[in-house]
C-alpha cells in the first residue's frame, strides 16, 4: 500500500486550519456503509459506533508544517513538496505531487511565495516503497 493510493482532491476551504477551542467539540464524519449515507456528528458520539472487538488506532505523530513549491529545472513542471522527515541537514523524505514526474536525479528548483525561483534546489536521490522521495537540498 502506498500513501499515493489515498490521494484525493479536497477543496482547501474544507481543511481545518486550527483545532477547535474545545477539543471535545470536534466534528465526526460517519459513513453508514449499509445505507451508503454520510452523517455529521461530534467526537463524543464516537463510542456509539464502536463495538466489541473493534480496534481504535490513534495517531499522535507530529506534522511538520512545511509545504514548498518547486519546479523541474529542465521541464519547468511544477511540484508541491511536503516535508515528512529530516534524515540529516538538508536531507529530507518528502511527498511530491505529482510524484511520478520526479525520478531519481531530477533537480527541483524551490520557488518563493510569488512563484519565482530561489537560490535553493534539491535533487531526488531515492524513492521508497511508499512512493516518497528523498531530496538533498543545496543553496542558501
Amino acid at each position: 500500500m502506498r500513501t499515493a493510493d489515498f490521494h484525493f482532491d479536497l477543496p482547501p476551504e474544507l481543511i481545518a486550519q486550527h483545532p477547535t477551542a474545545k477539543r471535545d467539540q470536534s466534528r465526526l464524519l460517519v459513513w453508514h456503509r449499509d445505507e451508503n449515507r454520510i452523517e455529521h456528528r461530534q467526537f463524543p458520539d464516537l463510542l456509539e459506533f464502536l463495538g466489541q472487538g473493534d480496534v481504535l488506532v490513534l495517531n499522535n505523530s507530529r506534522v511538520v508544517p512545511a509545504r514548498l513549491r518547486g519546479e523541474n529545472s529542465k521541464t519547468h513542471g511544477k511540484f508541491e513538496i511536503l516535508l515528512l522527515e529530516e534524515k540529516s541537514i538538508n536531507d529530507w523524505w518528502v511527498m511530491l505531487r505529482p510524484g511520478k514526474r520526479a525520478r531519481i536525479g531530477t533537480e527541483i528548483q524551490i520557488l518563493d511565495h510569488a512563484g519565482q525561483p530561489t537560490a535553493i534546489s534539491a535533487i531526488v536521490s531515492e524513492v521508497n516503497d511508499e512512493g516518497h522521495r528523498r531530496l538533498i537540498f543545496s543553496g542558501t
